[in-house]
């Protein structure tokens, strides 16, 4: 099945998914947490090349860290709120592309933190026949403490319902 304005066929679209038509300010998302261990700072610094000595040496994060410790990537929590917000499933077969990202870092990651990413929808804006876009406040919030350590928005480019049979291949699905 190809849709109405290309050749190319309908990505199949997610029992969770979300349309930029479902999408209204206000609407609210909340991930599973996941907790941050030490070979999670490993392989960061491993895949990244942040050898940072705060990272990776106790004895000089003890000795000259402003957290008096180690203290994990603060990508690193950016990089799983990513991966968790991928599990909400919102964008399976609609979203299509991440347009932009701001972060800030509030507060310290820290080893054995548990994490999960709270996402608002702020504002929607139609692109065209086939798009909008959708800005999402962020914040990433270690559980244990209910601190909020990294915030910020997305923007991300969504697909509009349109003729909801040519793009899912399909009548679709009540919700």
């Amino acid at each position: 099945m190809t849709t109405a304005s290309s050749d190319r066929p309908a990505p199949p679209v997610g029992s969770r998914a979300k349309w930029f038509e479902d999408l209204t300010p206000g609407d609210r998302f909340v991930t599973q947490g996941r907790t941050i261990t030490e070979t999670d700072m490993v392989m960061w610094s491993m895949f990244t090349g942040d050898f940072n000595p705060i990272h990776v040496d106790e004895d000089f994060a003890a000795h000259h860290s402003v957290f008096g410790t180690r203290v994990p990537q603060g990508l690193l929590a950016v990089a799983v709120a990513s991966g968790l917000q991928e599990r909400l499933g919102i964008w399976d077969g609609t979203g299509r592309a991440l347009l932009a990202q701001t972060i800030r870092f509030r507060r310290p990651l820290r080893l054995g933190d548990t994490i999960r990413a709270e996402l608002t929808v702020a504002r929607t804006a139609i692109r065209d026949d086939e798009l909008g876009e959708v800005q999402l406040d962020l914040a990433v919030v270690a559980a244990g403490r209910e601190a909020v350590i990294v915030d910020g928005t997305l923007d991300v480019l969504v697909a509009r319902r349109g003729d909801a049979d040519t793009r899912r291949g399909g009548p679709v699905a009540d919700r």
